[in-house]
């Protein structure tokens, strides 16, 4: 089960948008991971770190559902992309089982 994504602002974003933001840095630049602080998860993101709405920034998991599954929908679109809303890079891709 691993960290995909990160939701906050109302959007998606990847890891690496993620991390220029919120992740816990040294004054040399390099990401901490040692002595680093005992709720933040492995990118460095604290677990009750807010976004600028005062929302908690919450992690995307490879096994959460993100997709829109309505049947309509899917008729329509058979290939849904996860994508990042700062630099618009495809986090994850999902395509329906028969579709076009």
């Amino acid at each position: 089960m691993n960290i995909i994504a990160y939701t906050y602002e109302a959007d998606h974003h990847c890891i690496e948008c993620t991390v220029k933001r919120f992740a816990w840095w040294h004054k040399d630049n390099s990401l901490c991971r040692i002595n680093e602080p005992i709720h933040a998860d492995w990118w460095g993101i604290y677990e009750d770190q807010e976004d600028s709405y005062g929302e908690i920034v919450h992690p995307v998991f490879s096994t959460d559902e993100w997709q829109e599954l309505d049947e309509a929908y899917l008729s329509e679109n058979p290939t849904q992309r996860l994508i990042c809303g700062d630099c618009f890079k495809t986090i994850d891709d999902y395509t329906v089982e028969g579709g076009a």
